[in-house]
């Protein structure tokens, strides 16, 4: 034993694990295979741990070989571990378990773990392996990759010849249930190929699906090997095939992982992204990045590894079915015609019709359209015949029929999600939008967005088609769209022009057009496909980055929109789209501001007189709190001049409220509530006070707010005459999910001690990252950019800020528009993963817009450089 207590043998065999690793990564950067490099690595292992094997055993008991064996598991046992891979182990004994086997096995352990291992280990006898096998899919899984390292060879045949007499008595409970866990496994590292961030080993797609059919084809075949496989017919000569190659891309992009971060490490995050495209010699183009190219490259391997493993499990469920249902399938299969047959859970075509209705696309697609009337599920071996002639006939024809049959399954909206997904598996899709094709695969590389831009087109289909059971504005305005096949074929086309260098909405444009004249469609219909891509940002924009109160801005948008038809379908599009770049991205906030928008401008469209809601609620305050003239008065002067929208969704008997707290307001005083909204899905906090807006209140309020963890929304400012002014701040509490009472009270009493001057301390704000950046952070980055606009008001000048998130950097900000002199009467804060947008409303002091071209060139000048100052500080320059 040496000083610190573990033995020589052990510190032997850490450092010639170390050692030798450190020789194998140089055999990975000179070009060797990740096949080659693994194989290394296991081999290396493999010798470290018989070595440790027999010290442990010589020193405990020689004699007790002949009642163990010493087997790996899993990635251990099939031999193609990476770099920093877990051992997993497991020691089989016989008999009785004797002092000397407990002995051993604590010793090996132990040893296997101070060699700097990182270990998953069991002590087992052959029966209880293979009942613990039956309770866990895990373990099963593992264990038929055993391989028996050292020791007593006869008890691992026992044990082999046990587990795989079980598996043959329980083949259809353990297919079921092995498929079952890696479904549960995809649920939590990425159900679809086409994830941003994937995880190597376990996302779908990954190599833990390559995995799936090994354990498959132990249960079925006995075999696990591809070429065995093959060679029993399992899997055809080109999918074993594509699988090769892409196991292979894998395995050396996980090795290169595990040796750059010298850890495990499977998640391929941004960037590692940008350093394997450097690495692996990418060196993209105009239009694409090179990271973009290579995960591009990384989908292609992932979408064919998904392919594959999805024919494999299909094929394996129906064998798992077994005799009976073959022999019942006759009196449960009915034939259509004669070119489709329809079982009890799937339609295809027989074998005899297969031949040419693979190459007719109009009946590819009347295959689908009964599918999806009949809310089945396509037969295996009908997509794979379809899919296999879209790849290798270049003679199919798009007719105006297929474009018809198109059109009416667009007009779906049950089934129609997951049949678009397998047009697009089987290649059918780019023969129908041969501009679909150049979107696979396409990776958008910015925070915001979770999904390829092939993926990211079919779920908005599938978001869309989801509002038909919504129960608000968005879903009852699905409900009444009828041309529903232009809205969602709207929706496959909005993203397609992205990866060129042009600007994707003008790129789709034309690709709308050609899609309407291919497609054969109405003059009506193609401008508007044509008018929804081009115009798919729009709304977004005008509703999280202007003030949707503006009469004016809200007229001239409903006015290019030209009708309430398009403006529904511009609506709920817009929502789909938001919907469909991951989880929560279309929050409360931002479907309260496009529903706000949308029906404030299809009033402007229909003409509706109805009876205007905001004067409706003063006469009902007067009435109600009016105890004499001169109040109903005050009080009428008073609301006339609070934010449309705020009278609009507030209680008038909580408005009556708080201008009778402001009329009884002492001109020292404030008045402040701090809330949840009444929707539930925010903050709000209202601020009365007697003074000017020149005092500075602003900046020092969004401080304030700013270091309490609270992210802003939105914010408006209103004189409400004779010298009182009005605060409006929504904003969400990044702290606490539910604020309590408690938390709400803490907010406002910060801000009514900072508005009366009991608090003069400066805010402070926590940093949110290292001072090293990762280049991906870099490179993800929006430029820092400032721009004016005074042309889509008339009331204020607009100033656009585009940065990244820091806290208190809206405090920034609005201090430096206070020192230059401007008053804001409205701001707005949207965040997009780093991206930051913030949206001011400015005039001058005397409520005018900025119109001088050189104090408008120094408000940029000086905000931009504010923004660096902040984001960017150098050494001599104070954050």
């Amino acid at each position: 034993m040496t000083s610190v207590g573990i033995r020589q043998s052990v510190l032997d065999a850490r450092e010639q694990w170390r050692s030798r690793r450190d020789d194998l990564k140089v055999v990975h950067e000179s070009g060797g295979t990740g096949r080659e490099v693994c194989k290394a690595l296991s081999d290396l292992r493999d010798q470290i741990l018989i070595q440790l094997y027999r010290t442990a055993l010589d020193e405990i008991s020689p004699d007790l070989e002949s009642r163990i064996a010493l087997v790996l598991l899993g990635g251990s046992g099939r031999q193609d571990i990476a770099p920093f891979s877990d051992v997993d182990m497991m020691l089989l004994y016989q008999g009785s378990l004797t002092d000397d086997v407990v002995e051993f096995s604590r010793r090996i352990s132990q040893d296997v773990t101070d060699s700097g291992m990182q270990l998953g280990y069991s002590l087992r006898t052959p029966r209880e392996a293979c009942t613990m096998s039956l309770s866990d899919a895990t373990i099963f899984s593992s264990l038929t990759e055993a391989r028996c390292l050292v020791g007593n060879r006869e008890l691992f045949d026992n044990f082999r010849g046990r587990f795989r007499r079980l598996a043959t008595r329980k083949t259809p409970n353990v297919i079921r249930a092995i498929i079952a866990a890696r479904e549960q496994e995809r649920v939590e590292f990425g159900e679809t190929v086409y994830l941003l961030r994937p995880n190597v080993k376990k996302s779908r797609g990954g190599l833990r699906d390559i995995h799936l059919i090994r354990w498959l084809g132990f249960v079925q075949f006995g075999a696990q090997d591809l070429d065995q496989l093959l060679a029993k017919g399992a899997m055809s000569t080109a999918d074993s095939n594509q699988l090769k190659l892409s196991w292979e891309f894998l395995l050396k992009v996980r090795n290169e992982m595990h040796f750059h971060a010298n850890r495990a490490n499977d998640r391929l995050g941004r960037s590692e992204q940008v350093r394997l495209a450097e690495v692996f010699g990418f060196t993209g183009d105009d239009a694409l990045a090179p990271v973009e190219e290579l995960m591009r490259q990384y989908f292609r391997y992932t979408s064919r590894i998904r392919y594959v493993c999805d024919h494999f499990v299909n094929k394996a469920i129906r064998r798992k079915k077994g005799a009976t249902v073959g022999m019942l399938e006759p009196l449960i299969t009915r034939q259509i015609d004669k070119h489709f047959r329809m079982g009890p859970n799937s339609i295809g075509v027989p074998d005899e019709e297969i031949g040419w209705v693979k190459k007719d696309l109009e009946q590819v697609l009347r295959l689908m359209q009964l599918a999806c009337l009949h809310e089945k599920q396509l037969d295996h071996n009908t997509w794979i015949a379809i899919r296999h002639e879209m790849l290798k006939n270049p003679e199919i024809k798009f007719t105006r029929e297929a474009a018809r049959r198109f059109m009416a399954l667009l007009s779906n909206t049950v089934g129609l999600g997951p049949l678009l997904r397998r047009l697009h598996e089987m290649k059918v899709l780019r023969r129908i939008i041969p501009e679909f094709e150049h979107a696979r695969g396409l990776l958008q590389f910015n925070e915001y967005h979770q999904f390829t831009v092939d993926e990211h087109s079919l779920q908005a289909v599938e978001q869309v088609i989801s509002f038909e059971r919504d129960q608000s504005e968005i879903g009852a305005t699905y409900r009444k769209i009828r041309a529903k096949n232009v809205l969602h074929l709207a929706l496959l086309l909005h993203d397609l022009g992205k990866g060129f260098t042009e600007d994707h909405s003008e790129v789709g444009r034309r690709i709308a057009a050609r899609t309407g004249e291919r497609f054969g469609l109405s003059d009506e219909e193609t401008e508007i496909i044509k008018f929804l891509v081009h115009n798919h940002l729009v709304m977004s924009h005008l509703a999280f980055h202007r003030d949707i109160n503006d009469l004016e801005m809200v007229a001239e948008f409903a006015a290019n929109v030209g009708s309430v038809q398009v403006l529904s379908m511009l609506y709920v599009l817009t929502c789909a789209d938001i919907s469909a770049v991951g989880p929560g991205t279309l929050n409360p906030w931002k479907k309260g501001l496009l529903t706000e928008l949308f029906i404030n401008a299809k009033q402007l469209l229909t003409g509706a007189s109805e009876v205007d809601q905001r004067y409706q609620r003063i006469h009902e305050m007067i009435a109600l709190h009016g105890k004499n003239l001169e109040q109903q008065a005050w009080i009428k002067e008073r609301a006339e001049n609070l934010p449309n929208k705020y009278c609009a969704t507030h209680d008038p008997e909580w408005i009556a409220e708080q201008m009778m707290a402001l009329h009884e307001m002492q001109p020292t005083e404030c008045v402040a509530w701090v809330r949840k909204t009444d929707d539930g899905s925010m903050c709000e906090l209202c601020l009365g006070k007697r003074s000017t807006r020149r005092d500075g209140v602003l900046h020092k309020m969004m401080g304030t707010l700013s270091s309490l963890g609270l992210q802003i929304c939105t914010t408006e400012i209103k004189p409400l005459g004779r010298s009182l002014t009005w605060y409006w701040v929504q904003f969400e509490d990044t702290r606490n999910k539910e604020p309590g009472e408690q938390r709400l009270h803490q907010i406002k009493s910060r801000v009514e001690d900072l508005v009366l001057g009991r608090n003069t301390d400066p805010p402070k704000f926590g940093s949110v990252w290292q001072k090293e950046e990762t280049i991906a952070v870099k490179l993800s980055r929006p430029e820092i950019r400032v721009k004016t606009n005074n042309e889509t008001v008339n009331s204020a000048t607009i100033v656009d800020v585009f940065a990244y998130d820091k806290p208190g950097l809206l405090y920034k900000l609005v201090k430096k528009m206070y020192r230059l002199g401007l008053d804001v009467t409205f701001c707005s804060t949207s965040t997009y993963a780093h991206l930051v947008i913030s949206v001011f409303y400015v005039t001058d002091e005397n409520g005018n817009k900025i119109r001088n071209k050189n104090q408008l060139q120094i408000i940029r000048s000086e905000i931009l450089t504010a923004c660096k100052d902040y984001l960017e500080p150098s050494e001599t320059t104070p954050s």
